[in-house]
């Protein structure tokens, strides 16, 4: 099995043979966050770890950060409604978020600080090897490495290689706004029916 670069020379299925190749190699991303980033908390991603669908949010807020999850409260509450209705099993996707620490509320993340991150979701994506990734907001796009505005992107699709990328906006703007609601909304129905032709 070949060695992982973010890992060292730590083989992968010497790890904890009973968990699946995709959540030992996850944990280990996990394990190099913390290492490189000593000093922050960490909110790490979760889910199913063979998801077809990924949601790339931004950065963890205040109630991630209480909770330990990658989404959570009200927005967690909207984003399961949004799969609900288009019918995707809440159970298989993941969530992850480009940052994965709460910047202050007071505190823009700067270009160098989301960079550093990028690595790493890219080794998640690489390990769950989705079909769709969803990203939620402006960083979440640039993050994957789309520099285009979201207003000119959201709801379109784009091959990226091995996987299909579908911009729209994250469930914390449609709370505070109805029309962005509507727009996630229809864009969850893109998303459903785009599965669908994968999986045809």
């Amino acid at each position: 099995m070949p060695k992982l670069s973010l890992y060292g020379n730590l083989e992968i299925s010497n790890i904890c043979p009973h968990m699946s190749e995709e959540t030992q190699k996850l944990n280990q991303v996990n394990d190099s966050l913390k290492r490189k980033f000593k000093d922050r908390k960490l909110v790490f991603g979760s889910g199913f770890s063979t998801a077809k669908i990924v949601f790339v949010g931004e950065a963890p807020g205040q109630d991630e950060e209480s909770s330990g999850k990658p989404i959570a409260g009200n927005k967690e509450k909207l984003l399961y409604q949004l799969l609900r209705t288009a019918g995707i099993n809440k159970n298989k996707v993941y969530f992850t978020n480009v940052l994965k620490y709460y910047p202050s509320a007071f505190k823009v993340p700067t270009a160098k600080e989301i960079k550093s991150y990028v690595p790493f979701l890219k080794e998640e994506l690489k390990t769950i090897n989705p079909l769709l990734v969803v990203t939620l907001g402006n960083m979440a796009l640039n993050g994957i490495g789309m520099r285009q505005p979201l207003d000119n992107v959201h709801g379109r699709t784009f091959n990226l290689g091995s996987y299909e990328l579908l911009p729209t906006f994250h469930p914390d703007h449609a709370l505070k706004d109805p029309q962005i609601k509507k727009i996630l909304e229809l864009d969850f129905i893109k998303l459903k029916k785009l599965l669908d032709s994968k999986e045809a």
